[in-house]
């Protein structure tokens, strides 16, 4: 199952990538010698960059075994290993015994919040001897 990202979030990095590439073109064509043009190309890039992978690889994806978040280092947990979910107003936080993953539901289309509502709702986590 694959959480996909608010296209807006998507569109407004994609465009403001976009203009970074416009505005360090027109800052060559001023004054080519400066460095500082070139940073708000390479800036610019890295923001369309970011906006094509989100799109590609969307915010999360809940295998069989497994819940990964895409980032440039993406994170994953394993179902088995989670012990517990928090639920607070803007985000979830999923625990494990040595690590924890926030997901923010600020980034996230509102079907898709959905359907992770239902899957943290119907979600039972393993709970050791050593947490009760």
């Amino acid at each position: 199952m694959k959480i996909r990202y608010c296209k807006s979030v998507i569109r407004n990095n994609y465009g403001y990538g976009l203009t970074m590439i416009g505005l360090g073109i027109f800052a060559v064509y001023i004054n080519s010698s400066s460095v500082f043009s070139y940073l708000w190309i390479f800036l610019g890039i890295l923001q369309a960059g970011t906006s094509y992978y989100r799109q590609r690889y969307q915010y999360l994806t809940i295998k069989e075994d497994k819940l990964i978040r895409h980032t440039i280092i993406p994170k994953s947990i394993a179902l088995s290993d989670i012990r517990r979910v928090k639920k607070f107003m803007d985000s979830y936080k999923i625990e494990t015994h040595n690590q924890s993953l926030r997901i923010e539901k600020n980034f996230i289309e509102k079907e898709s919040l959905h359907k992770l509502n239902l899957f943290l709702e119907n979600f039972k986590p393993k709970v050791s001897a050593t947490l009760r």
